[in-house]
């Protein structure tokens, strides 16, 4: 019989520490966003405010922010959809340039990616240009 600190069970070794990171909120799954990502939600966050969309953007990402990593998994899951050529060109021409599925993936999956857009849509409605991706990231510091 095995103890109860032993996650094996009926889905295999490891279940629990799956689950544990999918829904961790804890500092030790925090991550660094990348210069391309960064650039990326920086087209996203310029685009949406091309389109006027910025004061209804906000709330929404904040109330959904939770769902990130939901949500990227759910992109992941329909790369064949995505990255057909006319899906493709559309989410190129709304999400700037540096879109890739690969990218975008990649930036959703970390915790942080939210509160950074937020951020860069917070800076535009002021006015400024926000911080820039090394004031971001200064001191080696993770985003949370």
């Amino acid at each position: 019989m095995s103890s109860s600190g032993d996650n094996r069970g009926p889905t295999g070794p490891g279940f629990v520490n799956k689950l544990k990171h999918a829904f961790a909120a804890g500092e030790e799954y925090e991550e660094k966003l990348l210069e391309d990502e960064e650039r990326l939600l920086k087209d996203i966050a310029a685009n949406i405010h091309a389109r006027r969309l910025t004061s209804a953007a906000i709330p929404f990402l904040l109330f959904h922010k939770p769902l990130n990593v939901v949500g990227a998994n759910f992109v992941q899951m329909g790369e064949l959809v995505f990255t057909m050529g006319p899906i493709e060109t559309f989410l190129r021409r709304f999400l700037g340039p540096s879109y890739t599925h690969e990218r975008l993936v990649r930036t959703l999956e970390k915790r942080c990616s939210i509160d950074r857009l937020v951020e860069l849509l917070e800076a535009l409605i002021d006015g400024r240009p926000g911080p820039s991706f090394a004031e971001a990231t200064e001191g080696g510091e993770e985003c949370s």
